[in-house]
């Protein structure tokens, strides 16, 4: 009776499992994969002479800042591509630099590939993920697709970087261009940070609020965001204000601590105004981080070095730079402590928090 139970449940199962994959269509095997330099156009890449077609920095800086800061430029952080395809099936092949893990975030957020749809008013839409599945990852976005010529946007990996990068179609489909023009409402946003502003830990690289905010906001954005390293180098300046941006965002207050602050926030902050000085320069508070309610250390360190950072402000505004702004970042998190993985870096929800509060900022 036990064996017959078993022989019905493996049945049932082995009917499942085959319905589900004859549900699923097309594998990524079975695609035609083109090389994205063929016909894609990159996106939120803020020079033309990186190290790497898909890292951050340009490569003549790399003597002179610090080892880490460049290692982490290596990653592909907030960079997308554009473009457009009639085919039913899509996916992606790609190859990392790193292979890269990390305890306390998904794997596709640190190494996958997403990709959004244009809707017809013109938003974005999210659609799928191609998950990692190696050093040399190949994978399906998305199925069962009707065959309309659409726009797409695809985010490269936040926490790895990409040596090379094909996407994957129909054997009887195109791909081009992008037949659509967007992320062009104005000159783009740099963002200068920390883990966070470079994605940690959001599951899926479009959820970084960089990216959120590139796709709301219609432009593009350059993801300058260094973990554990954003410490305000005086060489970064002129890495910074060498994009021709609209608008500057300087959110480095979970690397520094308030001695930092002192000893570099007012020749960093005032050489880049005066690299810029038509240009606001947005100043980011320190998150509030959940822990702080209970933490007495933490809640003294963050009144600390927003303290120092808004001296800072306070002293260049009377100076006459008048292209400051500064951000609060009580309206970051909500009230309710759920925004982070580990108690300072965020989730999907923190990023959505955040990104909905510099959108106002940022819309002015």
């Amino acid at each position: 009776m036990k064996n017959r139970l078993i022989c019905r449940t493996l049945g049932f199962g082995f009917g499942l499992l085959l319905g589900t994959v004859l549900a699923f269509g097309q594998k990524a095997a079975e695609l035609k994969y083109v090389n994205v330099e063929e016909f894609a156009v990159l996106l939120n890449q803020g020079y033309d002479n990186t190290a790497m077609r898909y890292s951050r920095l340009p490569e003549d800086c790399q003597d002179e800042i610090r080892q880490a800061v460049w290692d982490l430029g290596l990653n592909s952080a907030g960079l997308a591509i554009r473009f457009s395809s009639d085919s039913k099936c899509l996916g992606a092949e790609w190859t990392l630099l790193n292979n890269f893990h990390m305890a306390h975030m998904p794997g596709t957020g640190i190494r996958g590939i997403d990709l959004y749809t244009m809707m017809e008013d013109g938003s974005w839409h999210f659609v799928g993920t191609a998950q990692p599945n190696g050093k040399n990852s190949r994978n399906i976005f998305v199925r069962n697709m009707d065959g309309t010529q659409r726009e797409y946007l695809a985010y490269l990996p936040l926490y790895d970087g990409v040596e090379e990068l094909s996407i994957g179609i129909d054997s009887t489909a195109t791909v081009a261009a992008p037949r659509v023009k967007t992320h062009q409402s104005r000159k783009p946003i740099v963002f200068y940070g920390t883990s966070i502003t470079q994605g940690g830990c959001a599951s899926r690289p479009g959820m970084c609020y960089t990216n959120i905010l590139g796709r709301w906001l219609d432009c593009e954005t350059i993801n300058l965001g260094f973990s554990g390293n954003a410490r305000m180098d005086f060489k970064m300046v002129d890495v910074i204000a060498r994009v021709d941006a609209s608008e500057y965002v300087i959110d480095c207050l979970p690397n520094c601590t308030a001695q930092i602050i002192r000893d570099s926030a007012y020749t960093f902050l005032s050489a880049l105004a005066k690299a810029r000085p038509d240009r606001p320069i947005h100043l980011v508070e320190n998150p509030m981080t959940p822990d702080r309610i209970v933490n007495q250390r933490t809640a003294k360190d963050i009144v600390e070095k927003n303290g120092e950072w808004y001296a800072i402000y306070r002293r260049l505004r009377k100076e006459g730079f008048r292209n400051f702004n500064y951000i609060k970042a009580e309206d970051f998190s909500g009230s309710d402590g759920e925004e982070t993985v580990d108690g300072a870096h965020l989730t999907d929800m923190g990023f959505m928090r955040m990104a909905k509060a510099l959108q106002k900022e940022l819309k002015r």
